[in-house]
């Protein structure tokens, strides 16, 4: 390791003196940008990255105070600071402060967030124990303007007074959204159980009682607005304490020189103060005693799962970055291979899955964790799981480590980091600020958290020699614990903020003393060399004008599309590959038996993919620890596989998978274990956040063919091990393949990967009319749908609203892109009106919507209020917004449409996301791979009269209900068991989901009326190639061969459209059957 130097650089002008870093960075072999490391003089540690291809630019300022520094009376407060502290600060425009303190919404609002979201852009922030993040992305020519804000809150930040309720509701809202999940819940109980008073055992959450509390204790109680002034007062107080610029990190990727990119950061940042606190603050002191080692903790949970964790507390360990000794343990314990403890537990049919490592960052108190979900024997036989693993722990000690097993751990890693492609900036500006807070040499900025450098066999024992059952935790959760295991006359105890239940018991010594034997079983042994290690890893790079913007149909025939790309642009030795397998389904509507063995070949699909899965985990374990990914899944359509990774073996990992997908035998006794843990998932849907459920439920409004989970539970218990091969040779009997190879692979190469897919399938093809196709269903102009449900879960005390309009149908592009603009204009005023202003919850937010080919706007809401009280303030939110559109000036119009465009035309930063973008396009039967650039030329054209006149028409609830009525409406209302209240009437056009409807009959009924969006037809264009032809007319004269087939001109009113468009369609219940498929 050179020992390099830090230049001193003068002060000029406004910028103060500052140190930068004169070394050499080491950096992947893929990363062509320039980095520079400076030191601020007020301590802040900067990385300024300069990257002149970034379409984005982002920031991310770290700070290293967490919730481990919370006061021990003000639970929260960290979190809490980090809410206050970018909502306004001292060099804010006027008028925005204004907006801010007096809950007004100007029609120019330029504080961070707004700049942000009107810019193209997004941020946020997070508390965690030992640090605090606050990060922004923005349009690349913007980045200045958000640099100043974001330093504006760390050295003039107003803590306005007039926010502080506001901002501990907003905080109270986002507890009380976790309250009922399970992790946050089991996280909070093990960390309550520690040593007393330790600050790993804070709650770093917060709620309103945590951050007033302080208050009421100071004789404040009789007086609210005198406790939250006292709340403020100790916030102001703690931020003096423990903001510092010398625990600051900060990292700035721009599209400006480095040196610009320093003219940009120093004045601003350099004004944070320094209050001489540590610069590294770390949380290293034990966290248990020994009441809590040799313990077995039994935890109630909510959602009805099985799963054991087995906890070591970790040495500091930050300067063994070099070694990563604990990483290196995980690489055995964490195996899924032939030998491994993994393999063992699943033949025994004990668990589902297991995973072992380090946990947390490197100055907070850190586990190593072995966990895994168990089966219902596996629970019974928790002992038995345990046992096992201090079995291959013994084997650990006793045995040998070869080298090879360090030599590939390191090679794999050496390999990941030479090959490591872009991120998006945010997250990578994340990644860089987080790990100026570790100690590594400047020179290893970027690959120091990567590369294993030394081999320290005497560290690794000695971490390894930690892992006694006399220093474990045992934590074994269940919904409900059976008496056989947890014993008779519990003693339940109730975890302080979530109310979680729980009891601890010792491990009895005679238990502990087995644990200490040495290894007797013989199905354990240590992994074996690696053969999918790659040993190629050239790249065919040939230099391009420009990157090719869309893959080319190279084969296309009645059994198959192939889509390829040779990559032209990341020049990573890596491909991704993807395989739609459709498959013919019968039309449930044409009788009941094929609408039941429809669903029963749904339930049998689910199943069989997680055989497959399962199956495949020994078998391609190593695939994955040598860059590889793999995944089975299945669809309405039928399957889907993708492998992706290094492509010299690519092929073999592609083969294993096909083989086992074809060839699986289904042994009875993972089919049980497999099939109750499927039982478990459908039941467990029902218990989710309320906001996710009631956006799937909104989903499953328009689509025509839908099975639930409560559906598919009525056939898991008809189907047997057989039924499963039966499904999947029929399933696999007769199909239409659409695959992807995109990468570092040429045509032939991705010929013969589609070639011998056909193989190993052997299978006949579909004709053109039975390949399925993805269809949606149609509100008719004027409707006013609601859905209403109840949570599952009694003690659930959010409900949730889904607010969807219905615009249209995605091939109509004018329409497609004044849903954008709208949705984009939105944005930020549905986030600071309806969440900080109004307070309607934690989870509030609105977005383009789309369902297998409609398009529409989506405003959604979790909130301890009751949906139709939601539903009313949305409805007078729209008519702000609409306000606001027709007051607009056009300054701020053009620069709306900026921010979009940019974001729009931002390009793919890896293979993975553009494998993404080409892969949505395919499976939507579009081809439409230049969407993107024709929707941001028609709006850089749109004018603000087309824009105000959609929105009259499709959104403005007191423009659209004229004549002839227009908008299209349907709400989803999840009601939580806890509301009081019920629900008043509703002058709507149909109420779904009425105690009366308990069976579903009217919402069948009703779906069954409306009409479906046409079936995808592709867009002509050259990706086609030569079977362009095979799609429709050749292209006319003068019309490019890019060009974007809409259901619209440019000039034509979108309302008339929709109004014609919508009645000419047939319902779903007469003409032709595929309207339901």
């Amino acid at each position: 390791m050179t020992a390099w130097t830090w230049k001193e650089v003068p002060s000029a002008g406004d910028a103060p003196e500052f140190r930068i870093f004169d070394g050499e960075i080491e950096k992947p072999a893929l990363d062509d940008r320039q980095y520079s490391l400076l030191e601020l003089h007020n301590g802040i540690q900067v990385v300024v990255v300069s990257d002149q291809a970034a379409d984005k630019a982002a920031a991310c300022l770290t700070v290293a105070t967490g919730y481990t520094l919370d006061p021990d009376d003000l639970p929260g407060l960290a979190h809490f600071c980090e809410h206050m502290i970018t909502k306004a600060s001292d060099e804010d425009p006027p008028r925005d402060r204004c907006a801010k303190s007096l809950n007004c919404h100007c029609s120019l609002n330029t504080g961070l967030g707004a700049f942000i979201r009107t810019n193209g852009g997004s941020r946020n922030a997070a508390t965690g124990p030992t640090s605090t993040e606050y990060w922004f992305s923005i349009s690349p020519t913007k980045l200045a303007g958000g640099l100043l804000r974001l330093a504006a809150c760390f050295h003039a930040p107003l803590f306005t007074e007039s926010l502080t309720a506001r901002e501990i509701n907003a905080v109270d809202s986002e507890y009380k959204r976790n309250l009922q999940n399970d992790a946050r819940r089991v996280l909070q109980l093990t960390k309550s159980l520690s040593v007393p008073g330790h600050p790993w055992a804070h709650f770093g959450t917060g709620n309103y009682e945590s951050l007033t509390a302080a208050g009421r204790q100071a004789g404040k109680d009789t007086d609210e607005e005198e406790v939250l002034r006292e709340t403020r007062r100790r916030l102001v107080a703690w931020w003096k304490e423990q903001y510092c610029a010398s625990r600051m990190m900060l990292a700035v990727v721009g599209r400006e020189s480095v040196d610009e990119l320093t003219a940009l950061v120093v004045p601003h940042f350099s004004k944070i103060p320094n209050r001489g606190l540590n610069p590294r603050p770390a949380v290293k002191d034990g966290v248990w005693g020994p009441e809590h080692m040799g313990t077995v903790l039994f935890v109630q949970t909510v959602k009805d799962y099985y799963a054991v964790k087995l906890s070591f507390q970790l040495p500091d360990l930050r300067e063994h970055y070099a070694t990563k000794p604990a990483a290196f343990l995980a690489h055995f314990l964490g195996h899924e291979g032939p030998g491994s403890v993994c393999a063992y537990l699943k033949k025994k049919g004990w668990i589902l899955d297991l995973s072992a490592g380090p946990s947390g960052r490197s100055r907070e108190p850190q586990f190593f964790n072995i966990q895994s979900r168990l089966t219902l024997e596996g629970y019974l036989h928790y002992r038995d799981v345990v046992r096992a693993i201090f079995n291959y722990i013994s084997l650990l000690r006793a045995s040998a480590l070869e080298p090879y097993h360090f030599a590939e751990v390191q090679a794999m890693a050496e390999t990941s980091f030479r090959f490591q492609e872009k991120a998006q900036p945010h997250r990578y500006a994340s990644t860089l600020a987080h790990t100026l807070s570790e100690p590594y040499p400047p020179e290893w900025l970027l690959s120091g958290a990567h590369l294993y450098r030394e081999w320290n066999e005497p560290l690794v024992r000695s971490i390894l020699e930690g892992f006694t059952p006399k220093q474990a935790r045992v934590t074994l959760e269940a919904k409900n614990h059976l008496g056989q295991v947890i014993g008779q006359d519990v003693q339940w105890q109730s975890e302080k903020w979530y109310g979680t239940q729980y009891t601890v018991k010792r491990l009895e010594d005679s238990f502990l003393e087995t644990l200490r034997e040495p290894n007797a079983n013989q199905d354990l042994h240590l992994p074996a060399p690696n053969p999918f290690i790659p040993e190629d890893l050239s790249v065919d790079k040939v230099e391009v004008p420009k990157p090719l913007q869309y893959p080319t149909l190279v084969q296309r025939t009645e059994m198959s599309h192939l889509w390829h790309k040779k990559d032209d642009q990341f020049w990573a030795p890596k491909v991704h590959v993807r395989i739609d397998i459709k498959r013919y389904a019968p039309h449930p509507g044409l009788h009941s038996f094929h609408a039941y063995r429809l669903r029963s070949h749904i339930g049998s699909t689910s199943l069989l993919v997680d055989l497959v899965d399962d199956a495949l985990a020994e078998i391609a374990y190593d695939a994955t620890l040598a860059g590889l990914s793999y995944s089975v899944t299945n669809q309405l359509e039928g399957l889907a596989v993708s492998v992706a990774g290094y492509n010299d073996k690519i092929h073999v990992l592609l083969h294993t998978v096909l083989e086992k997908l074809c060839g699986l035998q289904v042994q009875p006794e993972r089919f049980n274990v497999i099939r109750e843990n499927v039982q478990r998932e459908y039941e467990n849907f029902y218990m989710g956040q309320p906001s996710g459920l009631s956006e799937t439920y909104a989903q499953w409004m328009f689509m025509p063919t839908m099975f639930t989970p409560a559906q598919k539970l009525q056939e898991l218990p008809l189907l047997s091990e057989s039924d499963i091969g039966r499904h999947r040779d029929d399933l696999l009997s007769k199909v239409f393949l659409e695959v992807l190879v995109n990468g570092n692979m040429g045509r032939e190469r991705a010929l013969d990967i589609l070639h011998h897919t056909e193989e190993c399938l052997n299978a006949r093809p579909l004709s053109h009319s039975e390949i399925p196709r993805q269809r949606a269903l149609l509100l008719p102009p004027g409707s006013d749908v609601l859905s209403r449900r109840w949570h599952a879960n009694p003690k659930e005390m959010n409900s949730s609203l889904s607010y969807y309009l219905q615009f249209g149908e995605v091939t109509d592009t004018p329409l497609r892109c004044h849903l954008a603009l709208i949705a984009h204009l939105m944005n930020e005023p549905c986030y600071s009106i309806l969440r900080t202003q109004e307070q309607l919850g934690y989870v509030v937010g609105s977005a383009e919507w789309a369902v297998n080919g409609t398009i529409g706007l989506r405003v959604r809401i979790q909130s301890v209020g009751a949906p139709w009280f939601l539903e009313s303030r949305v409805d007078a939110f729209l008519e702000t917004i609409g306000a606001r559109l027709a007051g607009m000036s056009a300054a701020e119009f053009d620069a709306q449409k900026d921010g979009l465009v940019a974001t729009l035309l931002e390009r793919p930063k890896n293979l993975g996301e553009e494998t993404a973008r080409f892969w949505g396009q395919i499976r939507a039967g579009r081809y439409d791979f230049l969407r993107k650039e024709t929707d941001a030329a028609t709006i850089r054209a749109l004018t603000r009269a087309e824009l105000a006149s959609t929105y009259n028409a499709l959104v403005r609830p007191s423009t659209s209900t004229g004549h002839p009525r227009t908008r299209k409406k349907l709400c989803v209302h999840l009601l939580s068991q806890q509301l009081s209240e019920d629900p008043p009437p509703r002058p709507c056009t149909i109420t779904l989901g009425t105690e009366a409807d308990a069976g579903g009959a009217a919402e069948s009924a009703f779906k069954a009326s409306l009409p479906c969006a046409p079936a995808a037809t592709p867009v002509r264009s050259p990706a086609l190639g030569e079977h362009g032809r095979a799609f429709g007319p050749p292209l006319c004269a003068g019309e490019t061969a890019d060009a974007t087939h809409t259901s619209t001109s440019k000039g034509e009113s979108i309302a008339a459209v929709i109004d014609v468009g919508v009645g000419a369609r047939a319902p779903a219940s007469e003409g032709a059957t595929s309207a339901r498929l």
